[in-house]
């Protein structure tokens, strides 16, 4: 959380799961329209968002896959300074005291999918978000995470891998700075990852169809 969490206005590209490189919204042409509706896939797009960024790319994810939400809450609330904000990030992560959370995980049996997004605070995943890790598993599900940050992912995306205890983790999705790129660039993105990983679950024949 060096940058402004996820104040984030362009997207990269992807990362599978354990955070290798993927496909990039730079390449518009090589994008597929694919994610418009899941079938007979059910999905869940869980999400943490501090100022309401990585918020929005939760709400359109909804809007293309027809999934439910679930909101991650803090009990209490982070400063409203930049400064004070990123120091509690950060006394967080190095004590490993993670925020109490408003609510349990829900009930993730009937679902297909569950996509998981968060704001990169320190080059990892936010404090809220490794709690609902904590607290969750996927036993076997379908998992894959997106991210939203201001000056890259560093390990977000392998720490991701880790805490996401029993699940089959797919590729994953960064957002860098959506909000200064053109709409078209940003929703082609999404398109063209769930659409990869609508190719990933076809492919062991569970797939979003």
């Amino acid at each position: 959380m060096t940058q402004k969490d996820d104040q984030v206005r362009f997207v990269t590209g992807a990362n599978k799961g354990a955070g290798a490189a993927g496909a990039t919204a730079r390449n518009p042409e090589n994008t597929h329209s694919a994610a418009t509706g899941a079938g007979s896939a059910k999905v869940l797009v869980v999400y943490y968002s501090l100022t309401g960024n990585t918020k929005s790319i939760a709400e359109i994810i909804r809007e293309k896959t027809g999934g439910d939400v679930f909101e991650i809450e803090t009990v209490k609330n982070y400063p409203a300074g930049y400064s004070e904000c990123i120091e509690e990030a950060k006394r967080e992560l190095q004590t490993r005291e993670l925020p109490a959370l408003k609510k349990s995980p829900p009930d993730m049996s009937s679902y297909d999918l569950i996509l998981v997004g968060s704001p990169v605070w320190w080059y990892t995943v936010s404090t809220p978000v490794m709690h609902f890790l904590k607290q969750t598993g996927f036993a076997g599900k379908d998992v894959s995470s997106f991210c939203t940050h201001e000056g890259g992912v560093g390990k977000f995306f392998p720490h991701f891998h880790e805490q996401a205890k029993n699940a089959v983790v797919l590729e994953g999705l960064d957002l860098y700075k959506p909000r200064q790129a053109e709409e078209s660039l940003v929703l082609k993105a999404l398109d063209l990852w769930l659409g990869k990983l609508r190719g990933e679950k076809n492919s062991r024949g569970a797939g979003l169809r």
